[in-house]
């Protein structure tokens, strides 16, 4: 049963880790793979006001959303001979890779569902700083490692786990977000 908090620890440090270094340093050049995020989905996110049109194609195809797609199936493919020998760790990645795909499909295609529910990702997408915000389904390694910030266009979360509510118990030991708040970047940034 470790395998499940590890699990859900592990997804995000991968989606925070392959955001950051993957898809926005190696995806900056043009002959990458990986240059359908900054090249694609961000144009697109920034033109139509964080929807992304590309979603409403069949998920498997050769445009962005299929190649997210893929790179997901792929990487739950290479890790299930795990399976036998740790079932709750591989299940809960293969649950976080489908969750990643449903919870940034929904946020692009519902740009007040993404600014309410997953307010990180909107600010990485529509803030001033792109290089900021790099998690999508929770910000637990944005807070972790120091970069998570807040655009004020989307009210912050009130917990450091992303969770809407957290029982009282709870709350005295995860920190509110504002109180972490950094300084944004650049000209123009506006605070909560």
């Amino acid at each position: 049963m470790l395998g499940i908090p590890l699990g859900l620890l592990t997804a995000n440090g991968v989606e925070w880790a392959m955001h950051k270094y993957v898809l926005h340093q190696i995806g900056k050049k043009r002959s990458s793979f990986w240059s359908f995020h900054f090249h694609e989905h961000h144009r697109e996110v920034r033109q139509h006001g964080y929807y992304d049109p590309n979603y409403e194609k069949f998920p498997l195809g050769l445009h962005a959303q299929g190649k997210e797609t893929w790179s997901l199936i792929a990487s739950s493919v290479l890790i299930s001979p795990l399976f036998p020998v740790m079932p709750f760790y591989v299940g809960t990645l293969w649950y976080c890779a489908l969750n990643y795909y449903l919870v940034h499909k929904r946020s692009h295609m519902d740009p007040e569902w993404g600014a309410a529910n997953v307010p990180w990702h909107y600010d990485h997408h529509m803030g001033n700083n792109p290089g900021a915000n790099w998690c999508v389904t929770k910000p637990w390694f944005d807070y972790l490692m120091g970069t998570r910030e807040f655009s004020g266009l989307t009210p912050p979360e009130t917990n450091v786990l992303g969770l809407r509510t957290l029982p009282k118990a709870l709350q005295k030991a995860f920190a509110v977000p504002v109180k972490l708040k950094k300084p944004l970047r650049g000209a123009g940034a506006r605070t909560p």
